[in-house]
């Protein structure tokens, strides 16, 4: 796997962005510097704008907002309008916009955009130029609607056969390979006008908990640390990311007892020391388990600065913002926490607003934002490739013999795949049991004629008992001969399906949180038609 060609360095924004800066700095009291590094949820009201209290927080300096959610593109073009207006009237620097936005706009705001594969279909396809268009359109429909920041992509190289919650958001490959396609990533989200992070610094692809309901321990040897799960970040810094984000994980082995996102010896000594990193450090969301079962909101944040982060992202409702500002001067003004390290924060920040244009702001284009208010279909020509297919001898041309099919699932991807199938032209019912043995068999004598399309949704990290149970599904006396394919949501080849009697379309369609991206879908029925 070749690597695409690498951005000019940060330098190159430097000479026409001092004064601003400067400037900025200079106007800025302690309060609104503080602000500046603290994230929150935004709020709106009942005119689809700003609520109250988040335009207060904006007025107090808060420097990022997270994504508005379940919004037409073009209302969150208007509301990000405003956040404009309210940051630029207020005499402050325009606020940063920022958002998951990891299978494109859609992925915050619902049904809006184009669905672009999650990163382990890209995994899939093996291609950096692929990785590369799809950051590049992603990046390019998020700065129509306003966005600034995506935290993405994933850098963690998934070691663990008991992954909990990476899934189809990673790439799935090795050490090596998720470095070139991390950075063509990278490259694309930033030619394409957003600040880029990688995540999740220093990699919990070796986790076995998931940090949004408990804090990893990770027992990594200090051999894989450094050679497989730092490798992805230090090529990430090698690509000027303009932005990382820590994870909440400890590192007994290598001396780190308390979160990573909290620890001043992974954010200063590790990011900025060893690895020479001068870019924008944020943590990750201060309100997953494995920091707030132990942390209030606004310590946590306090502790995150002090640990050496640009960024709190306490991802707390905009009307708490208040209480942290407070918390985290009166640490300043104690000396518990450096004005100097407030000043240095609040410094890249406003050097990464240069990056994406932010001291010349300009404002979204509500009507253009308004063709991406429908979501759209992701037509790369390479766009099988990220979805993996195992056919079963003798099973070569069951889509081209016959055109009437039973989809067989209580899922929203079934849904998903019964209409996509639809409109390319198949005849479909959907069944909307779960596929087992039983609703296989009674659905062959349901549907005469029909041949049947099992799709199963498996946990992140797929049991034994759900691979027993799919193996028990497809090799159901009378269920064999009657399947045309079975869909499964993974992260796996569908190579290591082999052995279930079936052909099987592997497809990384859903994420842990239940977000589904129809490339997938569509990557399936290409491959199978």
């Amino acid at each position: 796997m070749e690597s695409v060609n690498s951005q000019e360095p940060t330098t190159k924004y430097v000479s026409a962005s001092s004064k601003w800066i400067d400037q900025h700095l200079g106007d800025l009291t302690l309060e609104q510097k503080v602000a500046q590094c603290l994230l929150v949820l935004p709020g709106v009201g009942p005119d689809g704008l700003p609520d109250r209290d988040t335009r207060d927080a904006l007025e107090r300096g808060v420097g990022t907002l997270h994504s508005v959610i379940d919004m037409p593109a073009s209302h969150a073009a208007r509301y990000h309008n405003s956040v404009l207006e309210i940051t630029v009237d207020a005499g402050l620097p325009p606020a940063l916009i920022s958002g998951n936005l990891e299978s494109g706009v859609g992925y915050s705001l619902g049904a809006a955009g184009t669905d672009f594969p999650y990163p382990r279909g890209i995994g899939m396809a093996e291609d950096p130029d692929l990785a590369y268009r799809v950051a590049r359109q992603t990046a390019e429909e998020a700065r129509s609607i306003g966005y600034h920041w995506t935290f993405s992509p994933c850098m963690d190289v998934i070691s663990t056969a008991n992954d909990p919650i990476l899934g189809v958001r990673a790439y799935g490959v090795s050490a090596a390979d998720t470095s070139i396609l991390g950075t063509a990533q990278i490259r694309g989200y930033q030619d394409g006008g957003l600040l880029a992070s990688a995540k999740h610094f220093p990699g919990h692809g070796d986790s076995h908990v998931d940090t949004h309901k408990g804090l990893p321990s990770v027992q990594r040897t200090g051999p894989d640390h450094e050679t497989v799960h730092m490798r992805p970040f230090r090529a990430s810094i090698e690509a000027d990311v303009a932005s990382i984000m820590v994870a909440h994980v400890t590192l007994p082995r290598q001396g780190i007892h308390e979160p990573a996102s909290l620890s001043r010896v992974v954010n200063r000594q590790w990011l900025r020391e060893d690895l020479g990193y001068t870019g924008v450090i944020i943590s990750d969301s201060l309100r997953m388990n494995a920091v707030s079962n132990t942390y209030s909101p606004a310590t946590a944040s306090l502790l995150a600065l002090k640990a050496g982060a640009d960024v709190a992202n306490a991802k707390c409702p905009a009307g708490e913002a208040a209480g942290i500002i407070d918390l985290i001067v009166r640490a300043v003004r104690d000396g518990e926490l450096s004005e100097a390290d407030i000043d240095a924060a609040t410094t890249r920040l406003l050097f990464a607003r240069v990056r994406v244009g932010l001291d010349a702001p300009q404002r979204a284009d509500e009507a253009q934002a308004a063709k991406l208010d429908a979501p759209g279909p992701w037509t790369d020509p390479a766009r099988a490739l990220t979805v993996s297919l195992h056919r079963l001898a003798g099973n070569a041309t069951v889509l081209a013999r016959t055109r009437k099919f039973v989809v067989l699932g209580n899922t929203l991807l079934a849904r998903r795949f019964e209409k996509a199938a639809h409109e390319v032209g198949l005849q479909t019912i959907l069944d909307p049991r779960q596929p087992n043995a039983a609703s296989i068999t009674d659905a062959a004598s349901l549907y005469p004629g029909s041949h049947i399309i099992p799709v199963f949704c498996p946990s992140t990290a797929m049991a034994s008992e759900e691979k027993q149970e799919f193996r028990n599904a497809t090799t159901a006396p009378g269920a064999r001969e009657r399947i045309a394919v079975a869909l499964v949501n993974s992260s796996l080849p569908a190579s290591a399906f082999a052995d279930l009697g079936a052909t099987v379309v592997s497809l990384p369609a859903v994420d842990t949180f239940g977000i589904v991206t129809d490339a997938a879908v569509r990557a399936a029925l290409d491959v199978l038609s």
